[in-house]
C-alpha cells in the first residue's frame, strides 16, 4: 500500500532490508581463526548434600535487592482450592448425555505454529483430533464442537476453580486437556506476634505458584478434572513432548521474609519449594527433596528455578521435579533436551568469560526422556538472547545468538554474536562483532544455517553458515528498509519475514511504518535474494504475530497462511516531512494469502468479525461502548476443508476454497 523512496537510494521491501548495491555487502564480524579450545566449565552442577549446606548457600548469596519494607508474616497460607471444576452445559445438552463414541480416524486440522517439530507449545486456542476447539476466555475454557460445521455448538464451559488462577495456555492430548498458568496465594492476615519481614517482593503478603490443571474431556459435555498440580514460583514456560508436559518456574525462598536469621534456624519449609497436588479429590502438600536440588559454583541469584514434568495419560504417576539455585528467563526445548537461559549481570571483578560491567547469559541444559529430568551441563556466553528463536540445537551442538549492549561504557554501543557450544556446553565456535551499533530483531536457525535480522536504519538479513560448528561465518547478506520481527521457514531454500516497513529521514533516523512481509530465496547463501514483498497499512498498523509466532496460521500443503491485522490508514497521502503521523484504525481481521516462489503473495481473503461497515473510522475510545475489541480476531484455524476465525465474542467459519462464510457461532459466555 505504501511506496516511499528516500532520494532514489532505497527500494521498498518487506520486514527485512535491501539496498540497490550491485553486490552483497558483507558484514564486519570477528570469527575465531582456529578452533576454540574447550575449557573446564565453571558451571558444572553440584549436588546439595544437606539442608544446612543449602541454608549456608542461600545466606551467602543473599543480595541487597531485598529492601526493608516492613510487613508482618505468619506461615498460615491458604490451601490450594480443591473444588471440582464447574461445568456449564451451554449447548443445550442435558445431564444424561453420554460420551461421544471415538472416531475411527483423526479429523484433519491445523496445529499451533511451533518452533521445533514434535515439541508442542501452549496456546490460547487448541484443536483436538476429534474436531473440538478449546479456547481460553476470562477464567473459562470454552469447549466447542467445530466439526462438522452443521453441528457447530458450544457444548460446555469449564469454569476454572480458583479466581486467583490466570490461565496462560492450554494443551490437548488424547482426550486430556491441560490448562497451565499462574496462581497467587495470599498469606494470612498479619498479627502482632508475627515475624518482621524485610523482603520488598513480598510486601503485598503473598507468593506466586505455577499451576497445571488436567481435565478428561472425552465426554465433551461433562469435562472432569482429574489432576491439579501447583509448584511455588512464577511461570516461565512449558512444552509438551509425547505424553509428558514439562514446565519451568522461578521462585524465591521465603526465608527472605525474616530479619535476624542464621543458617541453623531456617526451617526447611522456608527454604524449599513446595508442591501441592489434588488427585481424585485427595490433597497432598510436600516439600521438594534436597536431593533434587543442585547449584552452580558461581550462581548469582539466590532463588530457585524448578523444572517439572507431569504425565498426561497416567494421572497416578508422580510428578518429577528438579531444581537449581539461580535465575531463569527463556526456554528452548528439543526432543531430547531442555535449555534455560539466565542473564548474569557482571558488576566489575574478574571473569574469564565476559568483560567487566556487562551482561552475559548462562545456559542450563537438562536432559529429558519420557518424563525424566536430569541436569546435563551449563555454559556461559556474552550478551543476551532476544527470544526462544535465538536458541537452537542441532545434533550435539547448541547455538545461540545474542546482543551485547555496553550500558556501562557511557556510549550505549551494541554488537551481536553467535556462539556454538558442544554437548558439554563448552564454547567451540563463535562469530562476534556482527552489525555494530545495531541489535537483533529476529533469528531463525535452519539446519546448518542461521538467519539473523538486525536493525537501526538500513540493516541486513545475515545468512550465516554453520556447516563447520567451530567456524561459523557470514556467507552473505541482504539490505532492505525496515526489519523483521519473525522469520518463518517456507522450505529449505526459502523463508518469509514478517515485520515493519521503515522510512529513513534526511537526518538519517529510521521511522517504523506499517506491516511488511517478504519471501526470500536463500538457496545461494552468498547471494540471498528478496523475491516478493507486500506492505500493509500505514503507521499504527499492528499484528500479534510480530510478538507471538503462535498467531500465524500456516498450511504448507496448500501454501496458505494467515494472521490477524489491526489496520490503520492515513486520511491523506504519506507525508515525508511528517513520517511519524499515525493512521486511523479502519479495519481488523484476518489476512489470508497464498504464497509460492513462482507467483509470490496472492491475497485470498480479508475476513473480519467487526459489526461495522467498511470505511468507518474505528476510534479506540469507543471499543468499550461498541465492544469492537471483543470482535478482534486473534487466532485462525483449519478443520478439514474449513477455515475458522476466533475472537473473544464469536467464531466464524469459511469455506477454504472460496472463503464464503458457512456459519457463525456467538459464544454464550
Amino acid at each position: 500500500m505504501l511506496n516511499h523512496r528516500n532520494k532514489g537510494l532505497l527500494l521498498l521491501a518487506s520486514g527485512l532490508l535491501f539496498t540497490v548495491a550491485a553486490q552483497p555487502i558483507f558484514a564486519t564480524a570477528t570469527v575465531a581463526a582456529t578452533v576454540v579450545k574447550p575449557v573446564e566449565s565453571k558451571l558444572k552442577p553440584q549436588k546439595i548434600t544437606s539442608r544446612l549446606t543449602l541454608a549456608n548457600l542461600l545466606m551467602k548469596h543473599k543480595t541487597n535487592r531485598f529492601y526493608s519494607y516492613p510487613y508482618y508474616y505468619n506461615d498460615m497460607a491458604p490451601p490450594l482450592m480443591a473444588e471440582a471444576p464447574v461445568v456449564d452445559k451451554v449447548g443445550g445438552v442435558d445431564s444424561g448425555e453420554t460420551a461421544a463414541a471415538p472416531t475411527t480416524s483423526p479429523v484433519s486440522h491445523s496445529d499451533t505454529n511451533i518452533q521445533v517439530q514434535g515439541v508442542d507449545e501452549s496456546d490460547i486456542v487448541k484443536v483436538g483430533n476429534d474436531g473440538y476447539i478449546y479456547q481460553i476466555h476470562n477464567g473459562v475454557i470454552r469447549v466447542v464442537k467445530g466439526h462438522p460445521v452443521v453441528e457447530l455448538t458450544q457444548t460446555a464451559d469449564i469454569v476454572l476453580p480458583d479466581a486467583n488462577f490466570t490461565a496462560s495456555g492450554i494443551y490437548i492430548k488424547d482426550g486430556k486437556l491441560v490448562v497451565i498458568g499462574s496462581a497467587w496465594q495470599t498469606l494470612a492476615q498479619p498479627d502482632t506476634t508475627g515475624k518482621m519481614a524485610y523482603s520488598y517482593w513480598n510486601w503485598w503478603g503473598g507468593y506466586s505458584q505455577t499451576r497445571a490443571l488436567i481435565y478428561d474431556v472425552s465426554d465433551h459435555a461433562n469435562p472432569k478434572q482429574i489432576r491439579d498440580v501447583a509448584i511455588d514460583g512464577d511461570y516461565l514456560d512449558s512444552r509438551r513432548i509425547g505424553d509428558n508436559l514439562y514446565f519451568v518456574t522461578r521462585t524465591y525462598p521465603r526465608y527472605y521474609m525474616y530479619g535476624d536469621t542464621s543458617a541453623t534456624t531456617i526451617k526447611a519449609a522456608d527454604m524449599l519449594p513446595s508442591i501441592v497436588e489434588n488427585k481424585a479429590g485427595k490433597m497432598t502438600t510436600r516439600l521438594m527433596n534436597v536431593a533434587d536440588l543442585s547449584y552452580f559454583p558461581d550462581f548469582v541469584e539466590p532463588d530457585y528455578v524448578v523444572v517439572a514434568s507431569v504425565n498426561l495419560v497416567q494421572p497416578d504417576k508422580a510428578i518429577t521435579t528438579k531444581a537449581y539455585l539461580g535465575s531463569g528467563e527463556l526456554v528452548y526445548a528439543s526432543m531430547q533436551n531442555l535449555y534455560l537461559s539466565a542473564s548474569k549481570y557482571n558488576y566489575g571483578g574478574s571473569s574469564d568469560v565476559v568483560p567487566q560491567d556487562s551482561v552475559s547469559t548462562q545456559i542450563y541444559k537438562f536432559g529429558i526422556d519420557k518424563g525424566a529430568v536430569n541436569f546435563a551441563a551449563a555454559g556461559e556466553v556474552g550478551g543476551t538472547p532476544l527470544n526462544q528463536f535465538s536458541m537452537d540445537e542441532n545434533s550435539d551442538y547448541f547455538r545461540i545468538a545474542t546482543t551485547t549492549q555496553s550500558w556501562y561504557s557511557g556510549t550505549s554501543e551494541s554488537h551481536n554474536s553467535l556462539f556454538v557450544l558442544n554437548k558439554d556446553m563448552q564454547t567451540v565456535g563463535k562469530l562476534e562483532n556482527l552489525a555494530k551499533g545495531e541489535k537483533i530483531y529476529s533469528t531463525r536457525f535452519m539446519g546448518n544455517r542461521c538467519y539473523i535480522v538486525t536493525f537501526k536504519q538500513l540493516d541486513p538479513l545475515f545468512a550465516i553458515d554453520l556447516t563447520v560448528p567451530e567456524h561459523p561465518f557470514v556467507a552473505g547478506e541482504l539490505k532492505i528498509p525496515g526489519y523483521s520481527d519473525y522469520l518463518h521457514p517456507y522450505d529449505e531454500n526459502h523463508l518469509i519475514g514478517f515485520g515493519r516497513d521503515a522510512y529513513v529521514t534526511e537526518s538519517g533516523s529510521a521511522v517504523p511504518l506499517g506491516l511488511k512481509m517478504a519471501l526470500f530465496d536463500v538457496s545461494d547463501m552468498k547471494n540471498p535474494q528478496e523475491l516478493y514483498n507486500v506492505s500493509i497499512g500505514d503507521k499504527g498498523t499492528d499484528s500479534p504475530l510480530l510478538s507471538n509466532h503462535k498467531a500465524l496460521y500456516w498450511d504448507a500443503e496448500k501454501h496458505l497462511f494467515g494472521f490477524p491485522v489491526d489496520l490503520h490508514e492515513l486520511s491523506t497521502s504519506f507525508d515525508s516531512k511528517n513520517p511519524w503521523n499515525y493512521g486511523n484504525g479502519t479495519w481488523q481481521g484476518a489476512y489470508i494469502y497464498e504464497v509460492t516462489p513462482g507467483k509470490g503473495f496472492i491475497e485470498k481473503a480479508k475476513l473480519s468479525q467487526l459489526p461495522i461497515t467498511t470505511n468507518v473510522t474505528i476510534n479506540y475510545g469507543d471499543y468499550g461502548t461498541y465492544d469492537y475489541g471483543n470482535y478482534f480476531v486473534d487466532r485462525i484455524l483449519r478443520i478439514e476443508s474449513n477455515l475458522y476465525t476466533l475472537s473473544n465474542n464469536q467464531l466464524n467459519v469459511y469455506d477454504l476454497e472460496n472463503f464464503r462464510e458457512q456459519s457463525v457461532l456467538a459464544f454464550k459466555r
